[in-house]
């Protein structure tokens, strides 16, 4: 019996504690603090690189671009053999070398190399024709040449005009330039007949205070040039016309042979025949050295005012007289450009600092080197414009020649200046210097400072 007992009270014990466990079941339960577990460290993942397509070429360069690895070629074309060689001797192929070093040396025009093509024309028209088609088809994007005579600028005008090439000549011929209007023939000089007016004009002002002893108030001009376009350069329609404007006689041009041995004698003996006390000389280099020699062996020197174009009043001239370069003490000529003994001007000492490094003799400082190597200056200042204008890419003679227009003045390092608005294709101003003695030595002497030249522009109407 106690044993039973036993049992049943330990069996609802346990049933107890079986409905005690049950029922705490049925309770929310305790959710316990998670236990914080360390962020595993995953290894960086490798992202490639972004790529960045590469930056194309412009398709139009500028100068700010920079045009390393480019070329532009300076073509120039002149006599360097024959008889008329010596006129512009080796000073001029000099000057046009060097100024093309200096002008790489300061990096080129925007960076690009200027390399030259100088040919031999003999001073030839049809040679200089020749030339012109040789280089026009090597080179179909032909922009601009130079040339150094007369004849050149005459034969190659027309088809300068047609081709949209620019001529920068020193043949100054005034119809070649201006007949028709807007050709693309460009003057390194003032037309000769603006030269021949503008010292007519000199003539005028100063007459009382340089006429020869015994002349009287009437100026009669007598022109003596070589035979050809160049000799006749001066004597126009319009120079004529600008001379009876202002009572000056001009007689009818005498004209001698391109020759060391020409006959001079007899021309100028025909001007004084009719009364010239002035005696304009139109030729260069052995030219006026014919003159100038003549003039003293007629004892006319004294009786007459000398001058001459711009060419006619150069070293070459002293040089060929030699001992007896003295002769030419009192010569006026037409002078449109600075000159060595300017050495104020910063081209001019540039110029000059080169000369002397090059060794070059004091026979080769004369116009040709002087006027040769400012030119590069101002043909690179023209190239540059006109890249910045359209773009390396779309160079040719039309966007060359409207740079140079937009330009405006374009100087040549200060030795002398362009400037080809409004259908002006010449300098329009020049000096008047004379031969005078300073120091012991010859200079050419400003005895009127630059000033604007009589219009003798021929009409294209």
């Amino acid at each position: 019996m106690r044993k039973t007992l036993y049992v049943l009270l330990t069996v609802m014990m346990l049933t107890s504690l079986l409905l005690t466990a049950c029922k705490q079941d049925t309770a929310t339960p305790v959710v316990e603090a998670p236990t914080e577990v360390p962020a595993t460290k995953a290894p960086p993942t490798e992202v490639p690189p972004t790529e960045v397509p590469p930056t194309e070429a412009p398709s139009v360069r500028y100068c700010d671009d920079g045009l390393e690895g480019e070329t532009f070629t300076f073509y120039s074309q002149a006599g360097l053999t024959g008889p008329l060689s010596t006129i512009l001797g080796t000073a001029f192929v000099n000057a046009l070398n060097d100024s093309i070093a200096d002008l790489n040396e300061a990096g080129g025009i925007c960076g690009a190399e200027v390399v030259l093509k100088l040919t031999d024309t003999q001073y030839d028209a049809e040679q200089e024709i020749a030339t012109y088609q040789q280089t026009k088809g090597e080179d179909p994007n032909l922009m601009s040449i130079a040339t150094y005579g007369s004849g050149a600028t005459i034969a190659l005008a027309p088809l300068l005009r047609e081709d949209h090439v620019v001529n920068f000549a020193a043949g100054v011929n005034a119809e070649a330039f201006y007949i028709p209007a807007d050709g693309w023939t460009v003057g390194v000089a003032p037309i000769y007949s603006d030269q021949f007016a503008g010292f007519v004009q000199f003539l005028t002002e100063n007459w009382d205070d340089i006429k020869p002893e015994g002349a009287g108030d009437e100026i009669i001009v007598g022109v003596i040039g070589w035979e050809g376009p160049f000799g006749a350069g001066a004597i126009t329609a319009e120079s004529l016309a600008y001379a009876e404007s202002v009572g000056v006689q001009v007689l009818e041009l005498e004209t001698y042979a391109i020759s060391a041995e020409a006959d001079v004698m007899t021309p100028l003996q025909n001007l004084a025949l009719q009364g010239a006390n002035v005696i304009y000389i139109q030729s260069l280099g052995f030219g006026p050295a014919q003159v100038i020699g003549t003039l003293h062996a007629l004892e006319m020197w004294n009786k007459v005012v000398v001058g001459g174009c711009n060419w006619a009043m150069n070293t070459d001239v002293l040089t060929i007289l030699g001992e007896s370069a003295g002769a030419a003490l009192g010569m006026y000529g037409v002078f449109p450009y600075n000159w060595w003994n300017d050495t104020d001007i910063t081209g001019v000492q540039q110029a000059l600092e080169t000369f002397e490094a090059g060794g070059y003799p004091d026979v080769d400082k004369g116009v040709s080197y002087l006027s040769s190597y400012g030119g590069t200056f101002a043909w690179a200042t023209i190239m540059e414009h006109a890249i910045d204008m359209v773009g390396y890419e779309n160079l040719n003679g039309e966007a060359f020649f409207d740079a140079f227009k937009d330009l405006g003045t374009v100087s040549a390092l200060g030795i002398f200046e362009y400037d080809v608005r409004d259908g002006t294709r010449a300098p329009r101003v020049s000096q008047i210097r004379q031969v005078q003695l300073v120091d012991a030595a010859l200079e050419f002497v400003i005895v009127k400072d630059f000033f604007e030249l009589p219009d003798t522009r021929p009409s294209a109407e």
